[in-house]
């Protein structure tokens, strides 16, 4: 295998590299774009496919290079296209998702044909930062590596935790004698903040006294806890939760599952409420979280919320923000749709599931059921063609998809869609795919 070697990339693959062949090798190489020449070198090779880096642009660079990335770039693994501007990547977000699904060709299409909602940087509400007590460094892992490299400044990142890292850094050197990763939680407006740490895979419990004192810290945070591995909160000082200024105001506790822009959370919270319309039928949310989406729902239309969450902690909050919804938590959806009888076919489902996307039972039982509606928040556009396909082989028709760029200066894209029953009366009316160009953004402005 050569370890150097000048490609003619092709494509943006899913995963967001560069596809390139060489001497009848597949090249999948980090920091390159279509229609570049790069030197990139070979990093691992399995079943004739080379992983690789750029190590150099040979040829006049892609429209969408950033022309002064990030200095940490280089080395700092907290972003993977740190070479794209966010403003022109739109299209190659698109090219991304469509490739993802290049398995489903329809959905693959049509995802390429999406709109993208970009966003400004410096989104980051939620963070995860990792300390290297040997080092007394604090920072993201390099690429591909557990080494952490420390970040004096960063664009993803919300202005407060980056004018934190110093005084975080010099508490942790005197109170944190171990590795732990750090979560960071802020409210959208960024004046209310909490952190807490946890212990790092396989890694010692992490005890109350490795917490910095509040008087330690220079604009730091309002509350700092310790995170157990049970994902339970142990109580440290100050508050646990921050509340996002939203149309229903949401209360979300450090180590929560929680939307991470906080230049789109307003706007999503909207285009939720606005494509669930005002009929008030029952509503099911899948994977709930604190309730977020639940909530656009409820700001819709006052209606019957049925919401299933696993994390106990999430579920607890959403009880306290939708206190009239019948709230089911410590067990998966699939035992919550098992458990629930006769359901009524005049309903919505909300379903926002992780990266691997519905399970093959929850899928089963969504079939079988037959909701009018599905209103799908898929963090992976694999998964959500797979999922997709086979909701539509069983009597579905997609009348809305679009891409959200949650997560500039990464290949990451949300996909928004909704999915109704042949025989349904939904006032939506025929199909209304959003998006007639490839990619075409639609930018956000900071208090979107």
């Amino acid at each position: 295998m050569m370890t150097h070697v000048e490609l003619d990339i092709t494509k943006v693959v899913g995963g967001g590299r560069g596809l390139a062949h060489h001497q009848d090798e597949i090249w999948m190489v980090s920091g390159a774009l279509p229609g570049e020449r790069v030197r990139a070198e070979a990093m691992t090779s399995r079943k004739g496919i080379i992983e690789g880096k750029t190590l150099e642009v040979l040829s006049a660079p892609h429209p969408a290079r950033e022309p002064a990335p990030c200095p940490h770039a280089t080395f700092c693994g907290g972003c993977d296209w740190p070479h794209i501007l966010p403003e022109a990547g739109a299209a190659l977000k698109a090219e991304a998702a469509s490739e993802a699904a290049r398995g489903w060709p329809e959905l693959s299409r049509l995802l390429s044909k999406a709109p993208v909602t970009a966003s400004p940087m410096a989104y980051r509400l939620r963070a995860q930062l990792h300390w290297d007590p040997d080092q007394r460094i604090l920072g993201f892992y390099r690429h591909s590596s557990n080494t952490v490299e420390a970040i004096e400044e960063c664009r993803i990142l919300s202005p407060r935790l980056v004018r934190s890292l110093p005084s975080l850094t010099r508490a942790l050197a005197h109170s944190c004698p171990h590795p732990v990763d750090i979560e960071w939680l802020e409210n959208l407006d960024g004046s209310q903040a909490v952190a807490a740490l946890k212990r790092v895979d396989r890694g010692p419990d992490v005890p109350v006294s490795a917490v910095p004192a509040a008087d330690t810290l220079d604009d730091g945070p309002n509350g700092f806890h310790v995170l157990k591995s049970s994902g339970d909160l142990e109580r440290v000082w100050g508050r646990d939760h921050v509340r996002m200024a939203l149309p229903l105001s949401l209360e979300v506790p450090i180590g929560a599952f929680f939307q991470g822009n906080r230049h789109l959370v307003p706007w999503l919270f909207q285009r939720v409420a606005d494509l669930v319309g005002p009929d008030p039928v029952p509503t099911w949310d899948l994977h709930t979280g604190v309730g977020f989406l639940a909530a656009a729902a409820a700001h819709a239309a006052e209606r019957p919320l049925v919401l299933a969450e696993t994390s106990k902690s999430s579920g607890r909050a959403a009880r306290r923000n939708l206190p009239k919804a019948s709230i089911r938590f410590g067990v998966p959806a699939e035992e919550v749709l098992r458990r629930s009888g006769r359901i009524p076919k005049e309903s919505l489902v909300i379903a926002d599931p992780p990266r691997a996307g519905l399970s093959s039972d929850l899928r089963r039982r969504l079939a079988a059921w037959h909701p009018d509606r599905l209103l799908m928040l898929a963090c992976d556009p694999a998964t959500w063609a797979r999922d997709t396909a086979e909701l539509l082989g069983k009597g579905y028709r997609l009348t809305h998809l679009e891409l959200i760029d949650l997560f500039p200066s990464t290949h990451h894209v949300e996909v928004l869609s909704v999915l109704e029953g042949e025989d349904s009366t939904s006032s939506t009316g025929e199909a209304r795919i959003q998006g007639t160009g490839a990619g075409t953004s639609e930018a956000r402005p900071k208090d979107a």
